[in-house]
């Protein structure tokens, strides 16, 4: 059976730590290597997103394989909708391993789906493991353990805070979530409430960032006009977190709640090392799945 990575959950706490580990072992991101040659990865995307293509190409270019794109436009969302068993019987034949990104995946059975090839997952509305993961890293470069780390999100949700959220699972540390009034927060909630972890929800950005470790700056999603004043992390609201926090952003610049460009420039700012650590945690991933299905061969 290939491996997957759809979700922190079904990755499990081994995996997690070794994909965590293994990428920040990587004495450099962008080295480059043969591990993918004559591999071929496809990437299937139901919207734009450069940050996502960039470093999934990069990852898998830089291993020495290739990259087939299909973007949103096109019928492949009807073929693969309508004859998801048939199509993923053909696709079987051109690639070795699919990228989504995009496409909802909780509900997805990969025991029972006809896929003979590793699934990815670039990032979903509800799962976004390979994001977790890498900022995850980033914390355990800064924190070592994260025993007693607390960190906070403030911003509508979005894959990454679905799979930190699970991910308290498996890593020690606290997360506390402030969403927009106009979300709710039920389904996060019901969740935590589950898995039974040190997740909290507050009201407001105030007390998301009050004392915390690490600030993630979440989706800008639906936030109106008039509350994007509140929803915006700037150099008064920083001051309410520790002196060392440091900032880690959702999504792009321009999804995520607006950053001053004054922290975006700082040393609080972990912008660079976010890109850095995914492009590891691809990496890693790519040897995850390919790893297992050659000593199975």
């Amino acid at each position: 059976m290939p491996r997957h990575v759809l979700t922190i959950k079904d990755l499990g706490e081994e995996a997690c730590w070794l994909l965590v580990q293994q990428a920040i072992g990587i004495p450099d991101a962008k080295a480059r290597s043969d591990f993918m040659t004559e591999r071929v990865a496809m990437l299937i995307f139901t919207r734009r997103s450069l940050a996502e293509r960039l470093c999934v190409t990069a990852a898998v270019r830089q291993m020495g394989g290739f990259t087939v794109y299909e973007g949103k436009l096109g019928t492949w969302h009807t073929e693969i909708r309508d004859y998801q068993r048939q199509m993923m019987t053909v696709f079987d034949y051109y690639l070795d391993c699919m990228y989504i990104y995009g496409l909802p995946v909780g509900s997805w059975d990969m025991k029972n789906a006809n896929v003979a090839f590793p699934v990815i997952n670039a990032g979903s509305p509800d799962a976004h493991p390979a994001h977790a993961l890498a900022d995850i890293a980033c914390m355990l470069r800064a924190s070592r353990y994260l025993k007693g780390v607390t960190a906070g999100w403030l911003g509508c949700d979005n894959g990454t805070l679905h799979s930190l959220i699970e991910a308290t699972v498996w890593f020690p540390f606290a997360l506390r979530v402030a969403l927009p009034p106009h979300l709710d927060p039920t389904p996060l909630k019901e969740k935590a409430q589950r898995l039974q972890t040190p997740v909290t929800f507050v009201e407001t950005p105030e007390e998301a960032v009050r004392g915390v470790d690490y600030i993630f700056a979440g989706c800008r999603g639906s936030v109106s006009e008039d509350d994007s004043g509140l929803w915006h992390l700037d150099g008064a609201l920083m001051r309410k977190a520790n002196p060392d926090a440091r900032v880690l952003l959702s999504a792009a610049p321009v999804e995520a709640i607006p950053v001053d460009k004054d922290i975006l420039s700082s040393k609080a700012s972990f912008l660079v090392r976010q890109a850095e650590h995914r492009l590891r945690v691809h990496k890693r991933i790519l040897h995850w799945v390919f790893m297992e299905n050659e000593r199975e061969i």
